[in-house]
């Protein structure tokens, strides 16, 4: 997974959670970069209560940059990484809507925690599982997108739609779209703004279920938030 020097495009929020905090790692296609570590402040479950809706609120301020899976890890997964995945199906069901969700056996503290889990291709093997997951889900709701004709097909169209006021819900593309187009300026400030929009960009690679359809359309799809 992991090249130095390379970042590549969002694929998952891993969350380590141990007794004492939790450490929130982004992985992306071609790396894993560390990110916010929470600590749990107290005991009992108003400081579990606290703790987990901290973490709640970390990942809803990444969602947007288009990581669209949630891996949970404890050394325990039965007590702390199960014990969240309960939390958010009672309290957030609105991130298992946006999300897949799983959990993983495996202590994530430390770049050395992490590397380990990659040399045991835990972390690659799960990752793959949840993306494949979600992609299959977007399908779903692709096809009910593409029925209310709420849909274009180029960034260009994208870009007239802004200008007209409309509000993209999500960016979808293949893996190759992206490649082919992430260093266009054009590209760049249309996905720019519509993440400032509140637009979810998601990216699938050639093995992902919703790819093939996607290909169908030339690799970009662009869903329009339906007007209220």
């Amino acid at each position: 997974m992991p090249r130095r020097g390379r970042r590549g495009y969002p694929a998952a929020i891993l969350i380590g959670i141990d007794d004492e905090a939790a450490h929130i790692w982004l992985v992306y296609s071609e790396s894993v970069k560390p990110g916010k570590n929470i600590g749990k402040g107290g005991d009992g479950e108003k400081a579990d209560y606290r703790f987990r809706e901290e973490v709640i609120e970390t990942i809803r301020a990444l969602l947007p940059e288009g990581f669209n899976s949630v891996i949970v890890a404890s050394e325990d997964k039965a007590r702390l990484a199960s014990l969240f995945a309960e939390h958010v199906t009672k309290h957030h069901r609105w991130l298992k809507e946006k999300t897949t969700l799983r959990t993983l056996t495996g202590k994530v503290g430390t770049s050395n925690d992490v590397i380990q889990l990659i040399k045991a291709n835990k972390l690659q093997d799960t990752v793959k599982a949840a993306t494949e997951e979600t992609g299959s889900t977007i399908a779903k709701q692709l096809e009910r997108d593409l029925e209310l004709g709420e849909v274009l097909y180029t960034i260009d169209e994208v870009g007239d739609a802004l200008e007209r006021g409309l509000k993209p819900s999500k960016l979808i593309m293949t893996e190759k779209f992206y490649g082919s187009n992430q260093w266009r300026s054009r590209f760049q400030s249309i996905v720019q703004v519509s993440k400032n929009l509140g637009a979810t960009v998601i990216i699938m690679d050639a093995t992902n279920p919703g790819a093939s359809r996607l290909t169908q359309f030339g690799g970009f799809v662009c869903v329009i938030r339906r007007q209220s």
